[in-house]
């Protein structure tokens, strides 16, 4: 399948090309015209040219060009999941759930409450422009989703950079995005992602990615703001515990493993860290040994095995040094003990840490790694107090009795927090709080992000 950006309503080739290989098998699966500064020029004239219709259009037309977006998804919503899992590295059941059916799910809510006004009587709203989306990899359609489409509902047009990871999610929305005035770029040319930034025809910039990045644009935002000022919202960095007060009891076992294990702590939405009480530590270590010398790495997105690809090359590099951290800050190791054979070039090992030193910069840092901790906390009330040492605030994901959670949720210092599930059901965009979340964190068609507003007396 070869895959290119979609700009003026046409493909675009640019004069290079890079190959995105099966995260499974490390086999060539896409061609991908990689889309160049000529390309991107073309971008910006499609996308001002559109913005020009655009913001006069009526929030009723707005709406049914967004109803013709909803009905390919649900029409095709099986077979991108295929094409996202396999590019992703995933399960397609999981996709299929979190990624397709909840962008389905996000596009409904925000038409069926598009006729709700956030503003007030003496405020006037209008569109910001052009506005970029730079999205991460994972589950990306509904990453992009959350952003492309109250942006387009509040009458801004949109250029989208896809990652080069999933470039599928650029043929994908150049299928469904085809009436909305949408430009999809997929490049590996880092001029390309420099000027969506720092261009001025770029009103404002939604990013989505690692914090290393994440700085990169609030640098080239801050270099160019005085002659051309952008709104900036900005999506990183996350280090999510996991809670459990009691034992380790078979469904709420398999549900917290699946938020560590199904994309390998490379998701926004894993977890990192779980928390547990000292009188079940013991029952935790155990079990947690018997599933990683069971656990057999993932050969393709219909195998119901947790264990997962990682994606970045750098993560390989890497682990070796965060294994050898870890042993330094006096952790124990639990890892998965199946050979992997002719899949290290695919899979890393699981490990779990147990008496890791709570001054490690591994408590604080994101690994984006299958590299997870097991802490052990007297009372819980102590879990806030080592949970908040993470540079990062982006959710917590608690089980048990809710009353109990409630008294733990209060003291943790994250942009959300979920019972009994993980935050990857949750639908729509939420703020992160510390190092998660940057700018105007405002998700809504009539927020102060995606509109302009101006008092009249």
């Amino acid at each position: 399948m070869q895959i290119s950006s979609f700009i003026g309503k046409a493909n675009y080739n640019g004069p290079s090309q890079f190959v995105k290989l099966n995260p499974f098998t490390h086999e060539p699966l896409h061609t991908v015209q990689s889309c160049d500064l000529m390309g991107f020029v073309s971008a910006i004239q499609a996308a001002n040219h559109a913005f020009a219709e655009w913001k006069d259009t009526s929030a009723d037309d707005r709406a049914k060009a967004v109803q013709k977006l909803l009905q390919l998804l649900r029409e095709k919503a099986e077979g991108y999941a295929r094409l996202e899992a396999v590019n992703q590295g995933l399960p397609y059941w999981f996709v299929k759930k979190y990624s397709i059916d909840a962008s389905i799910s996000l596009v409904e809510s925000l038409l069926a409450s598009a006729a709700v006004k956030s503003v007030t009587g003496n405020e006037q709203a209008s569109p910001v422009g052009v506005i970029s989306i730079i999205a991460s990899w994972n589950l990306s359609l509904k990453i992009i989703l959350q952003r492309l489409v109250p942006a387009v509902m509040a009458g801004n047009s949109v250029i989208v950079k896809v990652s080069s990871q999933s470039p599928v999610t650029a043929a994908i929305l150049s299928e469904i995005a085809s009436e909305l005035p949408v430009q999809v770029l997929v490049t590996d040319d880092v001029d390309v992602k420099k000027a969506l930034i720092a261009h001025p025809g770029i009103k404002a910039v939604s990013f989505v990615g690692r914090i290393e990045n994440a700085s990169e644009v609030i640098k080239s935002a801050a270099q160019t703001s005085l002659q051309n000022y952008k709104k900036l919202q900005i999506s990183t960095g996350t280090k999510n515990p996991a809670v459990m007060l009691g034992e380790p009891d078979e469904n709420t076992f398999n549900e917290i493993m699946q938020s560590f294990m199904l994309g390998q702590g490379q998701l926004a939405w894993n977890s990192s860290r779980l928390f547990v009480l000292e009188k079940h530590e013991q029952l935790w270590q155990e079990r947690i040994q018997e599933f990683l010398k069971n656990l057999k790495p993932s050969e393709g997105i219909d195998d119901q095995s947790l264990w997962t690809p990682s994606l970045k090359s750098s993560t390989f590099e890497k682990f070796a040094e965060i294994r050898k951290q870890a042993t330094d800050d006096q952790a124990k190791l639990l890892e998965s003990s199946s050979p992997l054979g002719a899949r290290e070039k695919t899979h890393l090992p699981v490990v779990f840490t147990k008496d890791m030193s709570r001054c490690s910069t591994l408590q604080q840092d994101q690994i984006h790694a299958p590299f997870f901790i097991l802490s052990a906390v007297k009372y819980p009330f102590d879990v806030a107090k080592y949970a908040n040492v993470s540079y990062f605030g982006h959710a917590a994901h608690l089980w048990g009795d809710e009353e109990k959670l409630a008294k733990v949720a209060v003291g943790l210092d994250v942009g959300a927090v979920t019972y009994n599930k993980w935050s990857v059901s949750l639908t729509g965009a939420f703020a992160g709080q510390k190092q998660s979340g940057y700018g105007l964190q405002d998700f809504s068609p009539n927020g102060r992000f995606y509109s302009n507003s101006k008092l009249i007396f």
